[in-house]
């Protein structure tokens, strides 16, 4: 059941669905990191996966507040 409402949510508004159901998986996918970025250690070398997950996070984060708010101001669309 729980398949077939996403499925439905896609459906009806694929760009509103991308974007929530996308931000969970770049959610999951930074909180993944972030476990493995603490396995192995501290940050003692510049690269690896700590700047992976830095970049990635600062990207999502710029995205929500910045460009987001930016595009809907810009094409003038209210909810």
């Amino acid at each position: 059941m729980f398949v077939a409402s996403i499925v439905a949510d896609f459906r009806r508004y694929p760009v509103a669905a991308t974007l929530e159901y996308g931000s969970l998986a770049v959610c999951v996918g930074l909180l993944v990191g972030l476990v493995a970025a603490f396995a192995t250690g501290l940050p003692g070398y510049p690269g690896g996966i700590w700047l992976a997950v830095t970049v990635a996070g600062a990207a999502f984060v710029c995205f929500w507040t910045v460009v987001w708010p930016l595009y809907e101001r810009v094409s003038g669309e209210t909810e």
